[in-house]
């Protein structure tokens, strides 16, 4: 039987929201450098089916990477990444195993359940007034969180979270930490997408839209930029993971 979503046409629909997806992607990514997944899967999986939702964001990370990393241009701790990379491409495969075989709801329960589980964790630590205090950096301790950065981003694109929280921990500057994460993934995005691909989520219409809205995508990358070093992070972080929560308990709920 022919799914639904594999069948999709570049429609008003499709185009809409890939090109509003596209601005608060760039917008995102280049200003708190996560928040993405939470902010945009669980509300675009409320309207298309949840398949097509992690391959556009998937495709959008990859178009964001270029000019992701000419703004933040060797402002990246290195060692950081060389910790990091390989345990989050073993975490991406894997992911991309756990997700195969889901149906649409129970992909739609494991997103919201991502969502919920990273937003509340992120919520908990804003609300404790502090920054998290990452244990000293070292392979196992990178490994784990590359591990379960690479899972949670294939699953629900929510491993900006777990890599912030690791990432603040360390002695970088805001600008660091975007530009550590965006190197980190412009890595691992490849073989991300490379995944939905190979179990076929990756789709000529849903390509086409996802190029298409490329401009806006780096409409958002320089909007995201110039705030970086003006955004008053709490409250803005604080309306991201309401919008995570909230969005994640109606995928569970519905």
């Amino acid at each position: 039987m022919m799914i639904p979503w594999l069948a999709m046409d570049v429609g008003p629909l499709l185009v809409g929201l890939t090109c509003a997806a596209a601005l608060v992607t760039g917008f995102l990514r280049n200003a708190v450098g996560g928040g993405i997944g939470l902010a945009l899967t669980p509300l675009l999986t409320l309207v298309l089916p949840p398949q097509p939702v992690l391959a556009m964001i998937g495709l959008l990370l990859l178009l964001s990477d270029p000019i992701s990393l000419w703004l933040y241009w060797r402002r990246w701790d290195g060692g950081e990444v060389r910790r990091l990379v390989p345990a989050m491409l073993v975490g991406i495969v894997l992911g991309g195993w756990l997700v195969a075989g889901l149906s649409a709801t129970s992909l739609r329960q494991a997103i919201g359940g991502a969502a919920l589980l990273f937003g509340s964790v992120q919520l908990a630590v804003m609300l404790r007034g502090g920054t998290p205090t990452a244990a000293p950096s070292s392979p196992p301790v990178a490994m784990g969180v590359g591990l379960t950065a690479g899972v949670a981003s294939t699953v629900a694109h929510s491993g900006g979270v777990v890599l912030g929280l690791y990432l603040v921990g360390r002695p970088l500057t805001s600008a660091g930490i975007v530009a550590t994460g965006t190197l980190a993934y412009a890595i691992s995005d490849v073989v991300k997408v490379g995944t939905y691909a190979a179990i076929g989520w990756v789709t000529p219409p849903l390509l086409l839209a996802t190029v298409a809205a490329t401009p806006l995508l780096y409409l958002g990358s320089w909007l995201g930029y110039r705030l970086n070093a003006r955004l008053p992070r709490r409250a803005f972080a604080l309306t991201l993971v309401a919008i995570a929560l909230t969005g994640a308990l109606r995928l569970l709920l519905s």
